[in-house]
């Protein structure tokens, strides 16, 4: 007999010792004597006579039940070490069995019943290789797409790892086979014969493959360096990581690493690509890319469809017919489309009448979101100066305003100031401002500047510029300034320096909690020759557009299975945010720096609602397709080789006779439980 739980016996003892005592405890409180009322006194005589000649059978009665309780307590305690009778097995294994449940194993198979998935018949051939693992051996379910998700630990009960692999469920991602291989490798290490079952369809970008070594990086350094010379073979999976100079490799020395393949069907045609983007300079129309592949070996026929909406409202906006020939990638620009009121756009893969069905339809579809038009009202406040206005008039999605600042200060003293998207302010800097307007400022100076003035600086030079929208594209290393501005900057106000002359800030940007954004540029335009660049109206443009939420960071579509930062416009204090996927499910994700996490499990339009203490106070659209060419290649690998070795199938095991006691010690203890409760409530041991 031997004793499989990973608890020590002394921590066994110990807790018996504890709940033996406490087992007594209850029982010496338990006997508490009966009170007889007698009314005669010849009853007392009586009792006393029948008291002398029960005593001892009262004592083994009261014996016979702490006896029971202690018998129970010993049985379950002894059940928790989960005993088994026979030998251990010298030659039991520990199994790391990784499924594929990456995208491309919804690909629908023909087979003897039909049409089935892959991933049915990677979970039917994983219960049978537990169906066939002996009794001592453990096993460990990994559930791998673009995460790498352990559904147990080593365990020995076949009935919880069968219930494991019947939860799986495929997502549109694609699989993570480095992080599942790195997984397995460390649950492994330093068990006694590891293996790894690996079951997909092979469809593993080949620089990962290449990354695995079957032998430690000691022995690998030793045999470069001497090839007389051989370093002994660690434990499994010592020195994960590492190679012979490889930092990238996957070490998985001292372990079994088998390959069994799903999957029948080779021919697909998929959209790998699909973006839309306004145009920088007219924002009323924008243009669309289509990347179409054919990874099959036969030429196909594929009905590209482009719409707008969704449902009933979806409007077609091109039919295309195309001929792809095998291996062939087609990309289709369609140009200068009109701005509609609908901002969402679908690529449509149909197969034409006559030719077979498409086994893998998750890249038939996909999506996106053309950025929100919006036309803007623009005030520019100056004492002419050609130049300004010049580069405003690049923008075509503005309509721009001029006053003075005499006839502005005029304006809003009397409340006749008319409602602006934004304000740019050449060289002033007014006392009053209308409530929420988004400002730009060029040199502003005295108390009511929108930063804090630290010092002047002579002749700086712009030598760091930082990652944000309102800089995009741009190079400023060699504007000339005679004098600029330096700003104070103060995180928690939402302020965020934009441009140094090395520490010294002279561009910067704020963002308040009431959501006005202002761009600060601490010198004039008549001290600079960035009016003569083409830098200076792409920053107006940047400007507007951060201005607008229409920031390039802001991507059409994202890649499912990719973690993005997506930026929370117009809210500084917000500290969470929930994501909702296209079928309606639901989870929250943090946010940090001004950035919400997004990974998108399913192709569709996602909503991301920005949370302020729990309260919604922003939404955005995001859209995720699959856009994997590794994915889309369903054709299935019958062998795989992975780190200069071709993967055998997984062998047979031998079945184990040891038989496991701990559900019979669980039904003993129960069994006596019951007889002790009926004898104490009949009163036989009281």
């Amino acid at each position: 007999m031997t004793l499989l739980a990973p608890i020590p016996l002394a921590t066994v003892a110990l807790v018996a010792a504890v709940c033996g005592g406490l087992v007594v405890v209850a029982y010496i409180l338990k006997m508490r004597r009966r009170r007889f009322e007698v009314p005669f006194s010849m009853l007392w005589q009586k009792i006393l006579r029948e008291r002398e000649t029960t005593s001892l059978w009262r004592h083994l009665r009261r014996l016979l039940s702490l006896l029971l309780m202690l018998v129970m307590v010993g049985l379950l305690l002894f059940a928790a070490t989960a005993p088994r009778l026979g030998d251990p097995d010298q030659a039991a294994s520990s199994l790391v069995l990784i499924i594929d449940a990456s995208a491309s194993m919804m690909t629908r198979d023909s087979g003897d019943d039909g049409e089935s998935s892959r991933l049915s018949a990677a979970k039917k051939k994983a219960h049978e290789i537990l169906g066939g693992l002996g009794g001592d051996d453990a096993a460990m379910i990994i559930k791998m797409d673009g995460q790498t998700t352990p559904l147990s630990r080593f365990e020995a009960d076949a009935a919880g790892l069968h219930q494991a692999i019947d939860g799986i469920e495929a997502t549109a991602t694609p699989a993570d086979l480095r992080r599942a291989l790195i997984t397995a490798g460390d649950a492994l290490r330093g068990r006694a014969h590891p293996r790894i079952i690996l079951i997909g369809d092979g469809a593993y970008p080949e620089r990962v493959l290449e990354d695995v070594t079957f032998e430690p990086a000691s022995s690998a350094a030793a045999r470069t360096s001497a090839p007389e010379k051989t370093a002994p073979v660690p434990a499994a999976g010592a020195g994960a990581g590492a190679g012979a100079g490889n930092l990238a490799a996957i070490d998985l020395s001292g372990i079994d690493v088998r390959f069994f393949p799903v999957g029948g069907a080779t021919a697909n045609a998929g959209i790998v690509a699909f973006s839309a983007r306004r145009y920088i300079a007219n924002k009323m129309a924008f243009e669309v890319l289509v990347e179409v592949e054919n990874f099959g070996k036969k030429p196909v026929k594929r009905k590209l469809v482009l719409s707008s909406g969704e449902g009933e409202a979806s409007t077609t906006v091109d039919v295309k017919l195309l001929e792809l020939a095998a291996g062939q990638r087609v990309r289709q620009i369609y140009k200068d489309l009109p701005s509609g009121t609908d901002t969402r756009l679908r690529a449509t893969l149909e197969v034409p009448d006559g030719d077979p069905a498409d086994s893998f339809p998750l890249d038939d579809t996909a999506f996106a979101l053309v950025p929100a038009r919006r036309r803007q009202h623009v005030l520019l406040v100056t004492d002419d100066n050609l130049y300004l206005e010049a580069a405003m008039l690049v923008y075509d999605n503005i309509q721009v305003d001029k006053l003075t600042g005499d006839d502005y200060d005029a304006a809003v003293g009397k409340g006749e100031l008319p409602t602006y998207d934004a304000i740019v302010f050449d060289g002033i800097t007014p006392a009053k401002l209308p409530p929420h307007t988004n400002l730009i400022y060029f040199d502003p100076q005295g108390e009511n500047s929108p930063l804090s003035i630290r010092k002047t600086l002579t002749a700086p030079r712009i030598t760091h510029i930082a990652s944000h929208p309102v800089m995009r594209w741009l190079t400023l290393s060699d504007v000339n300034f005679d004098k600029a501005s330096v700003f104070r900057i103060d995180p928690d106000a939402g302020e965020v320096a934009l441009a140094r002359s090395l520490e010294a800030p002279i561009i910067a940007a704020k963002q308040t909690a009431g959501g006005r954004k202002i761009v600060a540029f601490g010198f004039s335009l008549g001290g600079t020759d960035l009016m003569l660049r083409v830098a200076f109206p792409l920053v107006l443009v940047n400007s507007l557009d951060w201005f607008a939420g229409q920031g390039s960071d802001m991507m059409a579509t994202y890649e499912t299975g990719q973690t993005a930062r997506i930026p929370v416009d117009g809210e500084v204090h917000a500290d969470g945010a929930i994501i909702t996927e296209p079928g309606g499910e639901t989870f929250q994700v943090p946010v940090t720096v001004g950035r919400a996490g997004f990974y998108a499990r399913t192709v569709g339009i996602h909503e991301l609602s920005v949370t302020e203490h729990g309260t919604p106070v922003a939404t955005l659209e995001l859209a995720a397709n699959l856009a994997n060419p590794e994915e889309s290649a369903i054709a299935p690998r019958a062998e795989l080789v992975m780190g200069g070795r071709t993967l055998a199938a997984p062998g047979g095991t031998i079945v184990s006779h040891r038989q496991s006691l701990w559900r019979y010690l669980v039904c003993v203890a129960v069994l006596f439980l019951c007889i002790e409760w009926v004898t104490y409530n009949r009163r036989i041991t009281l």
